[in-house]
């Protein structure tokens, strides 16, 4: 296995961590709070990193139902992260409802592409 794949798969895992933490502690809590933003940003730097990581092994973009997915999950967590922001800056209590339930939808997007990396990285690599 190569150090970017090593690397890009402990950033993901971080990221897993990271996001995870931040979107069950905010779903549970019923209030969005600054550390949770803060884990939401953590979660989008190391997936972003991760993702250069993978990009960087493999040389070139590769469009697969994975790559797809994990970039439009990407993009879902950057976009979860600013609205947590504008949420948390105007602190209304509508928008921060309709909020908990996009994050856990986000999430689960997000999940399923993390998944479907470890299935297929697991499928790749040769067992001696």
């Amino acid at each position: 296995m190569s150090a970017l794949i090593l690397w890009g798969a402990i950033l993901f895992t971080l990221a897993l961590f990271f996001y995870s933490v931040g979107i069950w502690s905010d779903f549970f809590g019923k209030q969005l709070k600054r550390w949770h933003l803060l884990m939401f940003s953590l979660g989008v730097v190391t997936d972003s990193l991760g993702t250069l990581c993978m990009y960087l092994h493999v040389g070139h973009l590769i469009f697969t139902a994975h790559s797809i997915s994990g970039f439009l999950g990407l993009a879902l967590m950057v976009f979860h992260s600013v609205w947590a922001f504008f949420v948390l800056a105007n602190n209304n209590p509508k928008r921060q409802f309709v909020f908990h339930r996009f994050s856990i939808a986000v999430w689960f997007f997000w999940l399923l592409s993390y998944v479907s990396g470890v299935y297929l990285g697991l499928n790749s690599s040769q067992i001696v």
